[in-house]
């Protein structure tokens, strides 16, 4: 089975006024892992001394580009550090991405992180957001940059919320993409055109079909994230785990209903 960790981006603001209580109640609701962003403070002393109260584990370190070229070994010696599974990025500065062949220097760049960071023994995953679905010349950016990529080093994690946002069903990606996928960020949304987020399961994505493939390619990582809320940040992020908890067991139960 996959694990099932919350990416904290979902509770910033709670973890702005009370770090600690906001860690010690995902701990309550029943998460075995987190992911972090990197920019919240959770690299920290304070943190260290929670995981160990609390049981929580680190499914995957957040880190920005120029730390991840410049510092590599930065990060890897923070991944032993906190026992964390995999580096992850979420951003590419949009001067970066302007054109195909920038996108072909985006994918020479992550070759070389990913290839340094996985003689640390860490490996690098890239977190979809919705614009590598562009097109240049006719070609979508994901795909030269997959193409360019190399499947050893380099992975992706994919948010459902974002692939769907520009127009692509979140399955069909997966399904494209089934070898290079690592993790997957599970977020949710109402409807288009406004995309207003709710829990994972309760809304427009597939999210069974999801975790059908997710079972069926053995990806490790199912990262809950929500941005925008019906009810409080903790009150959703309690009712998302039992969701994805009872989609997995029914897929488990039924995979071909999926």
């Amino acid at each position: 089975m996959p694990h099932i960790g919350l990416q904290l981006y979902t509770l910033r603001d709670d973890l702005k006024a009370d770090f600690e209580g906001t860690l010690r109640a995902v701990a309550q609701m029943g998460y075995e892992y987190v992911e972090t962003t990197g920019f919240m403070g959770e690299h920290s002393p304070a943190m260290h001394i929670l995981l160990r109260e609390t049981g929580l584990r680190i499914a995957g370190l957040g880190f920005d580009m120029p730390t991840l070229e410049t510092a590599p070994q930065q990060v890897i010696d923070a991944c032993r550090e906190w026992d964390a599974h995999y580096a992850v990025t979420f951003w590419i500065d949009e001067t970066d991405r302007r054109t195909a062949d920038d996108w072909k220097r985006v994918a020479e760049r992550f070759n070389r992180i990913g290839g340094t960071l996985a003689q640390g023994g860490v490996p690098f995953l890239y977190h979809i957001h919705g614009y590598e679905f562009a097109e240049y010349d006719g070609a979508r950016a994901v795909d030269l940059l997959m193409t360019h990529t190399d499947p050893r080093s380099f992975h992706l994690e994919v948010d459902t919320y974002w692939v769907e946002y520009a127009g692509v069903s979140a399955t069909a990606f997966c399904t494209q993409y089934a070898e290079r996928i690592r993790a997957l960020h599970l977020k949710d949304y109402i409807s288009k055109p406004d995309m207003h987020d709710i829990e994972v399961g309760e809304g427009a994505v597939d999210m069974r079909g999801v975790l059908n493939l997710a079972l069926q390619h053995g990806w490790q990582w199912l990262i809950i994230e929500q941005e925008r809320y019906i009810r409080t940040p903790l009150e959703s992020a309690a009712r998302c785990l039992k969701n994805v908890q009872s989609l997995l067991e029914a897929v488990k139960a039924s995979p071909r209903d999926a």
